[in-house]
């Protein structure tokens, strides 16, 4: 009995040492065979809307691999443990437009992280560790929606010009105090405020998103100077049809101080920034104009001479055939000829 429990441990230990670490439940090791890379294969590639998605959630990732699918146009790499995002870390995938960085732990990017995305739409770096942004991110030419809430973003990031179409950006939880000065965006329909430490606001922080449909600035400490600041603003917002969220909807004041604001003012720099902003759009909306205008011309030119090639083509091929037709007419005619000169020379030899 002793002899066959000896001869069973060491076939148990023969088995233990020769699987693989990844294969013994309950030991420590790493969960896969050495040499497979873990992180690209754990991914589930899917199709969303015709586009191939990496999703690539809650894998505890501490970078983002390279060696991912090189067509993938959605990322979702939520949930994990990035701390960097340097300036290869989304070199290989030249394709996305969707890239879902969420709940991270992103302190650092580099300046060139997000260059050579030039398709990106989409991006969200919300719940990381975030002070600082690449300023290429808002060069892209296709960049629409901006998710970033919940970092530790101050006013100092939107101190560079931003190109992109921006049309939603998500601020919600950073260190803002005050609207970020980013020029004229004349495409932004959401701007997402709330929750920062802005103290102050007026129109002409508004002025140059003429566009702009939703503004969410709850939970600020904005107060307003004695005075018709407050009716001011609600006014602009009002008149521009801005559907706003904050704590000062509704401005508390006398009843006197509330008589003399019935007739509010805008600056004139109010104006003028609205003005310029709504003049981009309508360069924008005169460009497209001429340009379609010119798309027509150039159809219509084209399709012109393209019926009077077809015609002249058409002519061409009927003259060959004709000239061919009497070419062979005038063949057989002088065949005929040679034939009775022939004919009637032997008939005169023969006679």
């Amino acid at each position: 009995m002793s002899i066959l429990l000896f001869n069973g441990f060491l076939l148990m230990g023969f088995v233990v040492a020769t699987v693989p670490d990844g294969l013994v439940l309950g030991l420590p090791g790493p969960t896969q065979l050495a040499g497979w890379d873990t992180a690209a294969k754990r991914c589930r590639y899917t199709r969303s809307y015709s586009m191939l998605e990496a999703s690539c959630s809650n894998l505890e990732w501490q970078s983002i691999p390279t060696n991912l699918k090189s067509d993938i146009q959605i990322l979702d790499a939520t949930v994990n443990r990035v701390r960097d995002l340097t300036n290869d870390s989304l070199t290989p995938y030249t394709s996305l437009a969707y890239i879902y960085l969420a709940d991270n732990f992103i302190s650092n990017i580099e300046e060139g992280a997000f260059a050579k995305q030039q398709y990106l739409e989409v991006l969200d770096l919300s719940k990381n560790g975030c002070d600082n942004l690449p300023k290429s991110l808002f060069q892209l030419p296709y960049l629409r929606t901006l998710y970033l809430a919940h970092n530790k973003l101050t006013d100092s990031v939107f101190k560079t010009e931003v190109t992109s179409p921006i049309k939603l950006l998500q601020l919600t939880r950073n260190k803002f105090t005050k609207i970020p000065s980013i020029g004229f965006q004349p495409t932004l329909l959401t701007l997402n405020m709330s929750e920062n430490q802005i103290t102050s606001i007026d129109t002409e922080d508004l002025a140059p998103f003429c566009s702009l449909k939703v503004l969410d600035l709850s939970k600020n400490p904005i107060k307003f100077k004695a005075g018709c600041e407050c009716q001011t603003f609600n006014a602009w917002v009002k008149l521009r049809r801005i559907k706003i969220k904050s704590d000062f909807a509704n401005c508390t004041q006398s009843r006197t101080a509330s008589e003399s604001c019935d007739d509010v003012q805008f600056s004139n720099r109010t104006y003028e920034l609205y003005d310029e902003c709504s003049g981009i759009i309508q360069q924008k909306v005169e460009t497209e104009k001429a340009r379609s205008i010119w798309i027509l011309v150039v159809s219509c030119v084209s399709a012109f001479l393209f019926v009077i090639f077809v015609m002249l083509f058409c002519v061409h091929k009927r003259n060959r055939r004709r000239r061919r037709k009497q070419k062979e007419q005038q063949q057989l005619t002088a065949n005929n000829a040679n034939t009775e000169l022939l004919n009637s020379n032997l008939t005169a030899g023969n006679s």
